[in-house]
């Protein structure tokens, strides 16, 4: 039988306490493990939701045109040991090292690549979950569900691209931020500090989200003389952590930004980028020439499609005017305004940015229809909540099992189609499979579309990537070659083998087309009943020659 705690061996906390020592925690830490009570299963529930609709199937769409690029990043820190950061590349380096992790501890593919993604973009529904306390636990629940349920967040949560890591920083800095007004423990500060860090460490777009955090707070202090809010917002508890912990806390943050963007310290150089990459950006957001201009609406449209909770939590952001609201959903009212009206702003648009800007409106969603349960008709407000919810699953399950080539939907943006893999990237695996001396196999990619095939065909020794204006002559006895369909005729006149040939496009929406040339002679395995498409091999008479030089032709 335990002994019971002695009181005395466990003052009460005071002022200057780092955190609050209570024993009951002393006995739960000491207790043997048990399962979770019945109050936590609604939470591992949707935890347990949001990871299998973003690990089943991960690697079933091809890598997308940036995964690509991201995946030739890292092969290229394998190769010099560091990540070498560039400016102009807008995006810092932790997410090429979390790549980097995994791709060497379980291997060189699509599913490894993207994995670090799907277990963030769950912990960013875990983080949602973590707001309870500022957002009361049935707000919190349906927030997470509907972050758990959205089709973009779980569609970009299974792409190996940095806006998850940006939305999982900001939703540590609101978690930590709101757990300093409201508690001031020593992890809130450090949840804070780490959260802007990690934010600078992902993308340039930082700058976006700190201007908003920042005249967020004058803002609600505005607010605040015109209609009051309960609690007021300068009430703040008593402090439990040091100065010391501050300092602590900022010199972490600080080694960490120059590890990283340093390269491990083996490029101080690029410390340079942190402010270089300004200039390139502010370029590349006001010339209009990127081609990824859009209007103001854009981001409306995308909610308006596919996620009504957020929608309807923007339509519900006026109401956190009316006096005697709570400050800290106001506060998170004010800053998602804030930044989705910079974003709008803002020219230059790709759709995954979108998720980072609906998350404070997915909690109002929450808010709101925890606050309809309790003074609406529950009717009523069991079927609106579950119409949007059932709206964010069926078209998370389309886009996402169904549609996720699909060029047509929004959320597919510049993606590459599959039959890339399936005319190409497949064969040559089945080929390797059966001997790995067809790494060896020589193939040229002479397209503007390069990416995502420099990754894709990174373990093959002998490929050649050339400028669609390169000369035809540096080609020799290629076995495989990709090209922009305006050379197939100079190709085709100076070929001298068999060739299968069809035509495809690399990912949709793009304004050029390819056509892929197989040679018969490594490719026939894999096509045993295809025609040749293409026959260049001279004419020999049976009459003259034997088997030996039929298998000797090209």
């Amino acid at each position: 039988m335990s002994p019971v705690p002695d009181p005395a061996s466990h003052p009460a906390p005071t002022c200057c306490d780092p955190e609050p020592r209570v024993a009951p925690r002393v006995a739960r830490w000491a207790a043997p493990w048990t399962l979770p009570g019945r109050r936590h299963w609604p939470a591992l529930l949707i935890l347990a939701l949001a990871l299998g609709l973003r690990l089943v199937g991960l690697d079933s769409k091809p890598p997308h045109f940036d995964e690509g690029v991201n995946g030739s990043f890292v092969d290229q820190m394998t190769l010099n040991g560091f990540y070498h950061y560039n400016p102009g590349n807008f995006h810092g380096p932790l997410h090429f090292y979390g790549l980097f992790l995994a791709q060497t501890l379980f291997g060189r593919h699509i599913w490894a690549l993207r994995l670090p993604i799907a277990l963030l973009s769950t912990g960013c529904v875990g983080l949602a979950l973590m707001h309870r306390r500022h957002l009361g636990k049935t707000a919190s629940h349906i927030a997470a569900l509907a972050m758990a349920l959205s089709p973009g967040m779980v569609f970009y949560g299974r792409y190996a691209i940095h806006e998850t890591w940006l939305l999982f920083f900001l939703l540590l800095t609101s978690w930590g931020g709101l757990g300093l007004w409201s508690v001031g423990l020593r992890r809130h500060l450090w949840a804070v500090v780490l959260g802007l860090c990690g934010m600078v460490l992902t993308k340039e777009t930082y700058a976006v989200h700190f201007v908003a955090i920042f005249l967020s707070i004058p803002s609600l202090l505005l607010l605040q003389t015109l209609s009051p809010s309960a609690p007021r917002p300068w009430s703040l508890p008593l402090r439990h952590w040091q100065h010391s912990d501050l300092l602590a806390a900022t010199a972490t943050a600080f080694g960490l930004l120059v590890f990283f963007y340093s390269g491990g310290f083996l490029d101080f150089p690029s410390l340079r980028g942190l402010w270089e990459t300004y200039a390139r950006w502010f370029a590349t957001g006001t010339e209009g020439q990127s081609g990824h201009e859009k209007e103001w609406s854009y981001w409306l449209k995308l909610l308006l499609r596919y996620e009504w909770p957020a929608l309807l939590g923007l339509l519900a952001a006026p109401w956190v005017l009316v006096p005697n609201k709570s400050a800290r959903i106001r506060l998170l009212a004010i800053y998602g305004l804030g930044a989705l009206c910079a974003y709008s702003l803002i020219a230059y648009k790709t759709p995954w940015c979108l998720i980072v800007l609906m998350w404070p409106f997915q909690m109002l969603f929450g808010v709101a229809i925890d606050r309809a349960f309790r003074g609406v008709d529950r009717l009523v407000t069991s079927v609106v909540s579950l119409t949007v919810l059932s709206h964010s699953y069926f078209s998370c399950f389309l886009l996402n099992f169904r549609e996720s080539t699909n060029p047509d939907a929004p959320y597919v943006y510049v993606q590459t189609l599959p039959e890339l893999m399936e005319k190409l990237i497949q064969p040559l695996h089945t080929l390797t499979r059966r001997d790995p001396q067809n790494y060896q196999l020589r193939g040229y990619v002479i397209t503007a579309e390069q990416y995502p095939l420099s990754w894709l065909l990174g373990d093959f020794t002998t490929i050649s990537y050339l400028p669609a204006d390169q000369p035809i002559e540096t080609i020799d006895r290629p076995d495989f070659i990709i090209a922009d369909e305006t050379l197939a005729a100079d190709l085709e006149a100076r070929l001298d083998a068999d060739f299968f040939k069809e035509h495809l496009k690399i990912r949709g929406n793009a304004a050029t087309s390819e056509v892929l040339y197989l040679r018969v002679k490594a490719f026939r395995s894999c096509f045993p009943e295809r025609s040749i498409e293409l026959v260049k091999a001279q004419t020999v008479s049976p009459t003259t020659n034997t088997e030996d030089d039929l298998g000797k032709l090209p």
